[in-house]
């Protein structure tokens, strides 16, 4: 009769025999290192893409901070030159309102022409026309 659950007996009384072991199937130590290596391969892969995206944002970080660095210098010596060039424009204008000035011209006449003044009996003044028509 049969006990459900119930273990075969390996041996009979005193002596008992061994319990069968199965035999070691073969390891699979070379897919496993395959594998593995796999993995290493695939790790250090990833770690050289790191390293070369962190290299290309850091070179793109320096070639940017390197253009907005020459554009702040080019900014500076353009509004030097926008100074200089104002400073210029206001000594123009002072020196045409001094030009203008009658003692001016008048003295330029006298030394560089030699023109002297008229009296006032040469002058004549023109009469305005007195319109007819109406």
């Amino acid at each position: 009769m049969a006990v459900i659950g119930a273990r075969p007996a390996t041996g009979i009384g005193i002596v008992r025999r061994r319990p069968r072991v199965r035999p070691r199937t073969v390891s699979r130590a070379r897919p496993r290192r395959a594998a593995d290596r796999r993995k290493e391969v695939a790790s250090v892969t990833g770690f050289l893409v790191a390293i070369a995206a962190a290299v290309g944002l850091g070179l793109f970080y320096l070639s940017q901070s390197s253009h907005v660095a020459a554009t702040g210098y080019e900014i500076n010596a353009m509004q030097a030159q926008m100074s200089q060039l104002r400073a210029e424009e206001q000594q123009l204008i002072f020196q045409i309102g001094e030009a203008r000035s009658p003692a001016v011209i008048e003295d330029q006449a006298r030394r560089r022409l030699h023109l002297v003044p008229l009296s006032q009996s040469v002058v004549r003044f023109a009469q305005p026309l007195i319109d007819q028509t109406r």
